[in-house]
Order: structure tokens, then sequence, then C-alpha cells
């Protein structure tokens, strides 16, 4: 381990504290022109205020959310990965609003990035190149544009986790130690609770990069290390992504409407203009993508160029795997790799090829830091003129950041950030989260139960428990003022009754003459439950095991 002597610790130290002032530096436009604007903001925010109103209630991991759609619900939470949205009502718990939680949140993203890069690339580089990796990873502009343009949250904060999945497969594959493993397992758990196109892209990196960074003499253990990782981290997320898996024809979000138009991966290639008509190229701005990448390969193009000639055999050997791992990204990305995508569905639900872009930054960061040395040589050799020239393309990479991505974003003051959070929670979501069958025009009729010429009285309304009282009368249906789903169950006087829903998916509860007492409850099929303990047990094996470690390193046999 690098951390050592007091005199790299205090070095350590040194670099966090630069790496967080940095990441202040990135996030401070906000503080003064306020929260950047985008087209997902409104979904993120919904989804954080679902949890936090289920924190509240007690419920630690809701399976529905209740007050969206002016409480017909929707089940956005049950496919989008929730652990971005911990962190953001996390720091909302603190400051008590969400205005300066997401500074808070925003900044911690971004300085986790650069730990994340410092951490891997200091496996093999001095100080000095990890934190210019760690830099140049959260000041490039893809990275940037995810928070300030895009508002793609979840996807910006999977970029944070990411690095860690390089390091300790790094240090799995380099030295075998158990607890590299267990840290592997935990990060790849991380990444699949926070954004599934990342892991999809993520995973597929690994694959590559494993390849060339496992030690030959050693292949079948290092395999057998990496592949229990990934099979400890699938189960400590099963409980969301078995559910997820299993329960995607229930939403709008899996239907060919949403692998349409701006959501078809044909047309979000880079280099797009290749293979798109310049209009459509023009007008969904496909060529910023394009350009993005141009400026993230000044970050490392000119040094590789410059001292790939200098480099020994042994620092090929380091660089074989993110090289291999940068040029696989490329591929994916561009229409080179059409006749792939066209053929794997896991591949297509990534959606936007151009989200290799966050692999391609990071395998760009980690050779900006392979390169510092010889960079630093050629200002002292007669290539001093093409160092000058790497040095002023790495700069413009962080002025493009500066002028075309944070600049120009659209900002939300205090004021108008608040009101319009604040207005969410029981507004319209996105109706790609609504079930298959639901129709906007379940909106007309808002109450929360009635039946036709009979009383009815709402006795509790929770998001997940719901009883009514109903009078006697002609037999007809109980109308529930919520989307229908699967998973909610009836009981009509203590006995269970069918569930039904009417033509725009509002629920439907057949009542006899006799007066009736209504009890809704979402019930969670037995899998989920299985999952659910499969992961808590699992995460607390990790955990233990962990405790056994530092206790043996502590008191270790004589």
């Amino acid at each position: 381990m690098f951390i050592a002597s007091e005199k790299n610790r205090n070095r350590f130290c040194l670099d966090l504290i630069m790496l967080l002032c940095f990441s202040v530096v990135v996030v401070l436009p906000m503080y003064f022109n306020g929260i950047p604007d985008g087209n997902d903001l409104s979904q993120h925010y919904q989804f954080a205020q679902t949890y936090k109103a289920a924190i509240a209630d007690g419920t630690i991991y809701p399976g529905w959310s209740a007050p969206s759609n002016m409480g017909f619900g929707d089940v956005g939470i049950r496919f989008y990965p929730p652990f971005a949205y911990y962190v953001l009502v996390a720091a909302e718990s603190v400051t008590g609003n969400w205005y300066d939680a997401s500074l808070i949140t925003f900044c911690f993203w971004f300085y986790l990035s650069g730990i994340g890069v410092y951490l891997w690339t200091r496996e093999y580089f001095l100080p000095n190149a990890s934190l210019l990796a760690a830099v140049c990873y959260i000041a490039a502009p893809y990275h940037v544009n995810q928070i300030f343009n895009a508002f793609t949250y979840a996807e910006f904060a999977a970029a944070a986790i990411l690095p860690f999945w390089f390091l300790f497969v790094t240090r799995v594959c380099r030295y075998g130690r158990t607890h590299d493993v267990l840290l592997l397992a935990l990060s790849y758990a991380l990444l699949v609770l926070t954004h599934l196109p990342m892991t999809v892209i993520g995973s597929i990196c690994l694959l590559c990069f494993s390849i060339f960074a496992l030690n030959k003499k050693n292949l079948f253990r290092g395999s057998l290390r990496l592949a229990v990782s990934v099979g400890l981290g699938l189960l400590a997320s099963s409980f969301y992504w078995l559910r997820m898996a299993t329960e995607l024809n229930f939403v709008s979000v899996a239907t060919s409407r949403f692998r349409s138009v701006a959501y078809d991966f044909h047309s979000n290639f880079l280099a797009a203009f290749l293979y798109v008509s310049p209009s459509d190229y023009d007008e969904r701005s496909l060529w910023f993508s394009d350009l993005m990448l141009l400026m993230t390969a000044c970050l490392f193009l000119p040094v590789l160029l410059l001292v790939l000639h200098r480099w020994k055999r042994d620092e090929i050997q380091v660089l074989k795997a993110p090289i291999a791992t940068l040029c696989l990204s490329v591929f994916f990305a561009t229409p080179l790799s059409l006749p792939i995508w066209e053929h794997f569905v896991a591949l297509q639900q990534t959606q936007f090829p151009w989200r290799w872009l966050a692999v391609i930054t990071l395998m760009g960061s980690f050779l900006v830091a392979a390169s510092q040395t010889h960079l630093i040589e050629a200002f002292r050799s007669n290539r001093r003129p093409i160092a000058i020239l790497a040095v002023g393309l790495i700069v413009a990479c962080f002025v493009f950041t500066g002028t075309q991505v944070i600049k120009p974003a659209i900002y939300i003051q205090r004021a108008d950030f608040i009101k319009r959070i604040d207005t969410l929670e029981g507004g319209k979501s996105y109706d790609c989260w609504w079930p298959v069958w639901s129709r906007e025009q379940a909106f007309d009729n808002s109450a929360r139960a009635a039946a036709e010429n009979r009383d009815v009285a709402v006795n509790s309304w929770n998001s997940d428990n719901r009883t009514f009282t109903v009078s006697p009368g002609v037999a007809t249906e109980l109308r529930i003022g919520s989307f229908y789903y699967p998973y909610w169950k009836a009981k009509l006087n203590d006995l269970p009754v069918a569930v039904g829903k009417d033509e725009n998916g509002a629920i439907l509860i057949p009542l006899t003459e006799e007066k009736a007492v209504i009890r809704l409850t979402f019930d969670e099929p037995q899998y989920v439950r299985i999952a659910n303990i499969a992961s808590l047990v699992t995460l607390i094996l990790i955990f233990l095991s962990f405790c056994i470690i530092n206790i043996n390193r502590r008191c270790p046999l004589r």
C-alpha cells in the first residue's frame, strides 16, 4: 500500500484536500447562478421526494411511488436504481432544503470521482501524476456535462463510482487479497444500484480490462476472484435488480415507444454525421457529443504521440489494459459497432452509445497520469515545442469545459428552484414510469375512492396499505384513485377479492350489495422477499469479513 510512511500520509491528505477544493471550484458556478436545468431534473427530484416520504413513514425501500400523479402513483422507483437518491435525501435531511442539498451532493460526487481516479492511478504512478489524472477526470467535458447540461444525475453519480471498479479490479489482479475482492463486490453492487446503463457499459469494459490486467501465471485464481466479486455484488444488489428484471413488461419505458426516435440507439452514436441526416445531426445537437469526444481526446492523444516511442516494456505492460479498454469504448460509441448493437438487447437498452464517453474519459485520465513524467522530460529536451502543444491542448480541454459546458448552462435561481421542487411530489410524473395500461384520462376523476350510488369513506391511505368503508347498496365496483399493478391485493370483509382495472388503468374492486370494509395492500411476491433477505445477508457477510480481516491484521498469530 502506497500510504506507508508519515510523509506519504501527509502527501495523501494534502492531495485529498486539493481535490476537494477543485471539486468545490467546479460546483461554485451553481452557488452563484443556481442549479442547472435539464430534461431529467424533475424526474430525479420526484424520485428523491418519494424516497424521502417513504423513509419518513418508516419504509426504507418503497415499492410504490404513491404521491406521484395526484396520488395515482407510478412504478419508476421499481425500475430506476435507488442509491443516488439516498445520497441526495441524506444531504436534504442535513441542510433542510433541496437547493443546498444539491450543491453538497454534486460536490460530493465530483470529489468521490476524483478520489477514485487518484487511488486507481496511484497504484501505478507517483502522486503528482495521479493528482493530475484526478483533476482531468473531474473537469473533463463529458463528466461536467452530465450534471451541468444534460442533468443525467444518476449517470453522473455512477461516473463517480466507476473508477473504484477499476481500482479494485487492479488490486485483485495484482495482489489477490480477500478485502480487495470484497471491496470490488461492494463497488459493483453500488454501481448496479446507481445506474443500469453504466453498469452494462462498465461490465463490458471490466471484462476487457481484466483480460489484459490478469497475471497469466495465476489466470485461473485471478478469474475466480473476479467472478466471486461480481457474484457477491449481484447478490448484494438483488433486492433491486430482481424485481426490475422480472417486471419490465409492466412498465411503459420498456415498450417500443421509448426505444424509438430520440431514444433509438441507431441515432445516438458518436461520429453520427457518418450515419444520420445533417438536419437530425444539427437539431439534436449530436455535434456537441462529437465535440466533447474531440476535446476529451485532447487530454491524452498529443501526450501519447509525444512519448509512445520512449515507453519502456514494463510501462507498456501497465498500459495494455487501459488502452485496450479505451479502444473498445471508442468502438462501441461509434457506428463501427452497429452490427453488435443490433444483436444484443442489453446494449440496446442503454439507448445512447455516447454514454461510452464516460469510460473514454476515465481511460484518458489514466493515460494522462502515465504520460506525466515523460511530458516533463520532453520540456527539457528538443521536443519542448511538442510538449508545449500537448499541455496547451489539455488546458484547451479545461477551457472548453468552462466556456462551452458550464457557462452556457441554464440555471434555476434558489427561490425558483425550491418552488419548482416543492410542486413535484404530487405532480405528474414522466409517463415512461407508468404501468403500460395506464392512461392520462384517469386523472379526470381524482377522487380517492368512489362507487356509483354508494357512500365511500376512506379510513386510511398509506403508500402500500389503504382501507375503505362502503355503505350497503346496489352491486357495483369501487374505483380507487390509484393505478393498477398486479401486486395490489384486496380483501372485502376479510375475504380475498379480485383486483381489476378500468379502461384508464385505475383500480377496480367488485362490491356486493352488503356493507363492505375493503383493505387494499401492495404485496410483494415471495421471490422479492427472498432477494431482500439475500441482499441483507450478503452485506452482513461482507461487513463481518472486513471486521475479521482487520482483527487478524491487528492481532496476527505468532
